[in-house]
């Protein structure tokens, strides 16, 4: 890590700060209303040195969606490679909790604003999000199928849609805010029901003995 930093130049490090400070600003306040100048006063440099890290408004917010693109990849990498090949429970569980991370951390308002603002870019980043976590879904569905886990009778791409969907949205931020309920045990509910209904009886077992026992690290 040391030595990662050290061969950084200052136009690294000036350009990973501006990265870092737009996306939090973007995600809190969205697209449209965060102005170039907001930004350059925000970092404390004129517009003119932002320009030269970032020649529009339209490049920079693709790089934050890039940056936001690599999270995606690093949560399908993490499913891979961290979670055991044959627990299917938890990998459903590991998946499902860093979904609901990352959709919890873009409120709906900022993606509205996206697609209003950047069309084409909302297209992009929307397509790419949905297909990353979609293979992750399908992965580990067609494993624990294999070995008579999850039942055969439900087309596995419907099983995956339905699984995005209830998180999508029951793990929105503005649905959250009216429910008696913590997002942890909205989204441990969430998990049951989808589980339940994929498991065969042999599966049954085995996914509950893994399903609540171990959080995402």
């Amino acid at each position: 890590m040391i030595a990662e930093q050290l061969d950084k130049t200052k136009d690294d490090i000036i350009r990973e700060r501006l990265l870092l400070t737009a996306m939090q600003e973007f995600m809190q306040y969205g697209f449209s209303r965060i102005s170039m100048d907001d930004l350059a006063v925000k970092m404390g440099m004129s517009k003119k040195t932002l320009y030269k890290y970032f020649p529009s408004k339209e490049e920079l917010v693709k790089a934050v969606l890039e940056l936001r693109k690599s999270k995606v990849a690093e949560l399908m990498s993490f499913i891979e490679t961290k979670v055991p090949k044959h627990a299917f429970g938890e990998k459903i569980v590991q998946v499902s909790q860093k979904v609901a991370a990352f959709l919890s951390e873009i409120h709906p308002h900022v993606m509205y604003d996206l697609k209003k603002s950047f069309p084409l870019i909302f297209d992009d980043f929307d397509s790419f999000r949905r297909a990353k976590i979609v293979q992750g879904f399908t992965h580990a569905l067609n494993e624990g199928r294999a070995s008579g886990v999850f039942r055969d009778d439900i087309p596995i791409e419907l099983a995956v849609h339905m699984h995005l969907t209830l998180i999508s949205t029951m793990m929105n931020p503005e649905y959250l805010a009216n429910q008696q309920y913590t997002p942890l045990q909205v989204f441990n509910m969430i998990l049951r029901c989808t589980m339940e209904g994929l498991c065969t009886n042999k599966g049954r077992s085995i996914v509950e003995a893994s399903l609540f026992t171990k959080s995402v690290e």
